[in-house]
């Protein structure tokens, strides 16, 4: 009788997991309070993997971003059971009040990092779905006196994606010699909680600080040589960023349209062309190992109009977005069935719901890639980078948080950006 029950009891608790692992996570999270045999199920690693296996294939929210501003919005996520898209959770007065108060930087793994305007020595990394903020102190000296270097932030994931660490990276001196750059660095760890100082060695001069990052390592253009682009792992002790060239350098044909991009852990290379009633989609994978190129797809769509690259899909490699500037709309490219949908701001043809703001998409896109009336063929191979992909975290890890580090919430952010904004407007 004694045996009976005790399976009995294993089974309810065995059908107990795989009744909460098919809830999206805001529900779990929610039921951790409930008691401590349910918490302590919860955040156990086998019931974490149990419930990434359950919803891998399940809607994920992102949205692309340029600073501050959202070009795109993908909503309906069925893992986190959120309505709105990823940028709707940043707070408020972080994207009201961007040109007095707060500016939005980049995000990583699902965490992004938020500037101070009003000083910009401090900044904030958190996640926005949490609304768990770790402030970051300023580093120990500011060289241009007024805190407006550069800011990066880049994660260390295990292999599930959930973040371990993060690090601030604020770059604080570029010294160009003729055969190289060096570029000093102020690094902020969530290990230490203390700044560091870095200088790396780089072959090329670098064009802007628009990023993109994956497990740690920053990918910049490069100016000198265009068809390049310069790397360099933050979490790695070496001084010296990689140049990777690109699959297609040397070709300047100024009807190409090139992005780089993140999708499926890996950075891709995505470039467009356009034909007679026809767009050609060519992508490359970039090989994690030796930084060489994998041809990916070559696929023609019955798209006619100037289509431009502007992200992969974050989690799938078989969905490619691509804009119109003859058109004015957003394409979803399914280069496994070699089919497309004209996206707009509703669900089409069972696509996840989506927001787009037609003109600042536009005004970004013209600006990136109208033709430029210049005999130098350099300035034909121009590659976006510009965009950011902020994906909401798929599992509901806590911020890593600094030794001894300030932990703040929306509610405190909201009352302190309100007090700048009165101060400001007396000024």
């Amino acid at each position: 009788m004694a045996m009976e029950t005790q399976t009995t009891h294993h089974l309810l608790e065995v059908l107990q997991t795989e009744i909460l692992a098919r809830l999206p996570l805001k529900t779990i999270f929610r039921f951790k309070s409930v008691c401590k045999t349910w918490k302590s199920t919860i955040e156990t690693v086998y019931f974490r993997r149990l419930f990434l296996s359950l919803h891998k294939n399940s809607s994920s929210s992102w949205s692309l971003l340029d600073g501050p501003y959202e070009l795109i919005g993908f909503h309906g996520c069925k893992t986190w059971d959120l309505p709105n898209s990823p940028a709707s959770l940043i707070p408020p007065p972080f994207k009201r009040y961007h040109t007095h108060d707060f500016d939005y930087v980049v995000s990583s793994g699902g965490l992004v990092l938020i500037r101070d305007g009003s000083d910009n020595a401090y900044c904030y990394v958190g996640n926005p779905v949490s609304q768990e903020w770790v402030k970051i102190p300023p580093p120990p000296s500011d060289p241009t006196g007024d805190g407006s270097c550069a800011v990066c932030l880049v994660t260390r994931l295990d292999e599930d994606g959930v973040v371990l660490s993060f690090i601030v990276v604020r770059l604080d001196t570029v010294l160009v010699l003729s055969t190289e750059n060096h570029f000093g660095a102020f690094m902020y760890s969530s290990e230490t909680g203390i700044w560091t100082s870095k200088v790396a060695r780089c072959p090329y001069y670098i064009s802007n600080m628009f990023d993109i990052n994956l497990n740690g390592t920053i990918y910049y253009t490069s100016l000198t040589l265009p068809g390049v682009v310069v790397a360099h792992d933050f979490y790695s002790e070496s001084e010296q960023f990689r140049a990777v060239q690109l699959p297609d350098y040397p070709d300047y044909n100024k009807d190409y349209k090139r992005t780089l991009s993140i999708s499926g852990g890996f950075v891709m290379y995505v470039r467009t062309l356009a034909r007679y009633k026809e767009t050609v989609l060519k992508i490359w994978r970039l090989n994690n190992d030796d930084d060489t190129w994998h041809l990916l797809w070559e696929v023609g769509f019955l798209v006619s109009g100037n289509y431009v690259p502007m992200a992969m899909h974050p989690f799938d490699i078989g969905t490619v977005y691509i804009w119109s500037q003859r058109y004015h709309h957003l394409v979803s490219c399914n280069l496994r069935k070699g089919d497309f949908t004209v996206l707009g701001d509703a669900s089409n043809n069972g696509h996840q719901d989506c927001f787009i703001d037609h003109s600042l998409c536009k005004k970004r896109v013209d600006k990136i890639w109208l033709p430029k009336l210049s005999s130098n063929l350099y300035f034909n191979f121009n590659v976006c980078i510009s965009f950011c992909s902020f994906v909401v975290p798929r599992w509901m890890e806590p911020v890593p948080r600094p030794p001894k580090a300030e932990m703040i919430d929306t509610t405190s952010l909201l009352s302190y950006a309100t007090a700048n904004l009165y101060k400001h407007m007396r000024q």
